[in-house]
């Protein structure tokens, strides 16, 4: 059925090992929280689930984790969705830079140029990613400031880099640079900020992934400090 048909139900909730559900009891044994949280989306409805709502959820989550089981870290496992994974807005990305500065691009936060970088002389400077006039910087200039020599090099391939291919245009250069490949994203920031070990699993067809079988996104497991 076609989406905006019918009406549709999202159910968002962590799975934990002890109580299967991540919740709090009463004295009485009774449920009196949970992490659940479920939308109604699509047209005239309730908006699509992304990682906004999904870190709201998470916020919940770990302070009822905190309530039913004190004194202990949680293992978050989540799998690889793009609310997972989605970065901050002014995050590293070299394939949304022109080859030029200025024009359209977004502006992308300054960096470090890191330890893999092939010339050691320039490992761990700050570097910009803004000129002096306050223009986003393109892919040529961030690189020759890296001394790599990009002449002749095309910015992207087109319509996608080959594979096994580490240097066939500008944009792959760059983004194999760690500061651009290991950032972390929203959800790992915020769950690390709290204390917490946050893993993903890797990109598995869904029919392979654990979290998949039980009909759930996320899991939970307790470590005990």
């Amino acid at each position: 059925m076609k989406k905006g048909h019918g009406w549709l139900i999202h159910v968002s909730d962590f799975v934990e090992e002890e109580n299967g559900q991540l919740i709090v009891r009463n004295e009485e044994g009774v449920m009196v929280k949970d992490a659940c949280h479920i939308i109604y989306p699509g047209m005239g409805s309730d908006p699509w689930w992304d990682h906004k709502q999904h870190l709201v959820q998470v916020d919940k989550a770990i302070e009822i984790f905190k309530e039913a089981h004190p004194n202990c870290i949680a293992l978050f496992v989540f799998n690889q969705s793009s609310a997972h994974t989605s970065l901050r807005d002014d995050a590293l990305h070299a394939f949304d830079m022109n080859q030029s500065n200025g024009g359209t691009q977004r502006k992308q936060r300054d960096t470090v140029i890191p330890i893999n970088n092939p010339y050691p002389k320039f490992c761990s400077k700050a570097q910009k990613m803004t000129t002096e006039a306050g223009a986003a910087k393109g892919l040529q200039q961030m690189l020759e400031e890296r001394s790599f020599d990009v002449q002749g090099m095309h910015a992207k391939c087109n319509p996608i880099c080959p594979l096994e291919n580490t240097g066939c245009c500008m944009g792959q250069l760059l983004s194999k640079q760690d500061d651009f490949q290991l950032q972390q994203s929203l959800l790992e920031q915020k769950i690390k900020g709290r204390g917490h070990i946050c893993v993903f699993l890797p990109k598995f067809h869904c029919k392979l992934n654990p979290i998949e079988m039980v009909f759930y996104l996320f899991i939970v497991l307790i470590i005990s400090t």
